[in-house]
């Protein structure tokens, strides 16, 4: 998955406001700590990763999308901030300028793209040949017209729209893929767990499509690096969810997913014959 990279600078003002040594995050017990993620994330953090809660939480901002690491510290800060109002306590200065650089740094505000997303977007993938894409993939006609759509979204600049576009078209493809192979998803090191068995295909998110594709060696590191941008589209599709994630998608978000797609379809040209490529876990 993509990596949250929090700097050392970042985690150690994190971990001390939550005081996370000896294992425990706030004030949660192992049942609230749960609730809380499943609220914020969608899932059962207890029935992906094992360990305290500490433990746990830094496995999140390790290996969960960099959005959803930001929307649960976000979270977490705003639990941890009422805790100390409802007290009555006091920030200590170190308090108040973490919580202060911490809430910057997670916003969804927090800049432009990075550099290494320019460069992706920069990227020149050539021409797009979709006769040449697997022969599992059967919806080449709406595909094309999808491609088509997203441009003229893009022209309109309706970054949304794009948003919705891309993460729909690259998850319907996956799926296709998947259900075409499903043995050789569901067996993947990197399938997705629910209760020590892989989660039916149906149930599968696209950010869990996006890593056991690369898994697979179907997709490359560019596209799972950059598939933030896209694997949350559903949350967005309801707009209190997206007041809730406070998510305002611009133009250069609009055209780094479009690449994703764009890249994703000129990896699965080389994946003509899934039955027979090995996992390159």
């Amino acid at each position: 998955m993509a990596k949250s990279q929090l700097d050392n600078a970042t985690q150690r003002k994190l971990e001390q406001l939550f005081d996370m040594s000896g294992g425990y995050v706030l004030d949660f017990s192992n049942a609230s700590f749960a609730r809380f993620v499943d609220t914020c994330l969608g899932f059962d953090p207890y029935d992906r990763y094992n360990g305290s809660k500490a433990v746990i939480l830094r496995r999140i901002w390790l290996e969960e999308p960099i959005a959803q690491v930001a929307r649960l510290n976000l979270e977490l800060l705003e639990h941890w901030h009422l805790n100390k109002l409802a007290a009555g306590d006091a920030l200590t200065p170190f308090e108040e300028q973490a919580y202060a650089d911490l809430t910057g740094v997670f916003s969804p505000d927090a800049g432009v793209a990075p550099p290494a997303s320019l460069d992706f977007l920069e990227q020149d993938l050539g021409e797009i040949d979709l006769s040449a894409l697997p022969r599992e993939l059967t919806s080449r006609a709406i595909l094309q017209s999808r491609l088509n759509e997203i441009e003229r979204c893009l022209d309109a600049e309706a970054p949304l729209a794009v948003v919705f576009l891309v993460g729909s078209t690259l998850e319907g493809l996956l799926m296709e893929l998947a259900k075409a192979h499903p043995q050789r998803y569901t067996s993947s090191q990197s399938a997705p767990m629910h209760r020590g068995r892989p989660k039916p295909l149906e149930e599968w998110t696209l950010a869990e499509l996006i890593v056991v594709s690369r898994a697979l060696g179907l997709l490359g590191e560019d596209v799972l690096k950059h598939a933030d941008h896209v694997r949350s589209f559903r949350n967005y599709i309801h707009p209190r969810q997206q007041l809730r994630e406070r998510f305002e998608p611009r133009m250069i978000t609009a055209q780094i997913a479009q690449q994703v797609l764009l890249a994703a379809l000129s990896d699965l040209r080389n994946a003509s014959d899934l039955g027979r490529q090995g996992d390159i876990e």
